[in-house]
C-alpha cells in the first residue's frame, strides 16, 4: 500500500477549501431547504448562493406587502428594496466569512427583485444606487438601525435554518417597505403610469 502525502503548500489548500466549505455550510443548506437552487463550484458559486438567498426571503416579503397593501410599490419603496438586500446579501456574507462577497449579491439580488416592478434598466440604477449607500454607511457607522436589525434576523434565520427565524426575518422587512410606502389611495391610481401583469394582477407602476 502506498501513502501519499501532500507537501505543506498542497496541504494547506486541500484544508483552506474544506474549511471554507464548512463555513458556507449553512447558507447551502437552507437554500436546499427552502427548495432554492444552490451552486457547488464556479467562480461565482459564493456570490450566486448570497444572491439566490437574498431573493428568496425578500421576495417571500415583497409577495406579503403587496398583498397586505394592494397597488404597486410606490417610488420610495424602491430604494429600500435595496437597502433590505444589501442588509440581508451583507449579514449572510458576514455569517459565511466572506465579507466581500456581499456588494455583488446585492446588486443581483436588487436587480432581479425589482426588475419586474420597474423594467430591468431602472432596477439596475436602484441597485447600484442602493450598494453606494450603503457601503457609505458601512464606512461611516450610519446604518439605519431597522436596516441592521433585518440584516440580523436574516442571518439568523439562516443560522438556524428555522421557519420562525424565516418568518420573522420576513415580516420585519414588510414593516419596513410598509413605512416607506408613499402610494396613491386604492381607487386613485395615475391613468397615464404604466402598469405591469403580474400572474393575472395588474400593478400600476409610480415611475414613468
Amino acid at each position: 500500500m502506498t501513502v501519499i502525502i501532500p507537501n505543506a503548500k498542497i496541504a494547506a489548500l486541500w484544508n483552506g477549501a474544506l474549511q471554507a466549505r464548512l463555513r458556507q455550510a449553512p447558507l447551502e443548506a437552507y437554500l436546499r431547504s427552502h427548495g432554492q437552487k444552490w451552486v457547488l463550484s464556479g467562480e461565482t458559486r459564493l456570490t450566486d448562493n448570497l444572491a439566490c438567498a437574498t431573493i428568496y426571503m425578500v421576495n417571500v416579503a415583497l409577495n406579503e406587502c403587496i398583498e397586505e397593501h394592494p397597488g404597486a410599490l410606490s417610488a420610495d419603496q424602491h430604494p429600500a428594496v435595496g437597502q433590505v438586500a444589501c442588509a440581508v446579501s451583507a449579514s449572510l456574507a458576514s455569517l459565511i466569512q466572506e465579507p466581500t462577497q456581499w456588494r455583488t449579491a446585492a446588486l443581483v439580488a436588487t436587480a432581479r427583485l425589482l426588475e419586474r416592478h420597474i423594467g430591468l434598466s431602472a432596477a439596475a440604477h436602484t441597485a447600484a444606487s442602493a450598494a453606494r449607500e450603503y457601503g457609505a454607511g458601512v464606512n461611516s457607522g450610519a446604518h439605519d438601525v431597522e436596516v441592521l436589525r433585518i440584516g440580523h434576523a436574516a442571518r439568523s434565520a439562516v443560522e438556524a435554518n428555522g421557519a420562525a427565524e424565516t418568518a420573522k426575518a420576513v415580516r420585519l422587512i414588510v414593516q419596513r417597505l410598509a413605512s416607506m410606502s408613499t402610494r396613491a389611495p386604492v381607487g386613485a391610481p395615475d391613468a397615464a403610469a404604466p402598469a405591469y401583469d403580474l400572474g393575472g394582477a395588474t400593478f400600476r407602476s409610480s415611475t414613468t
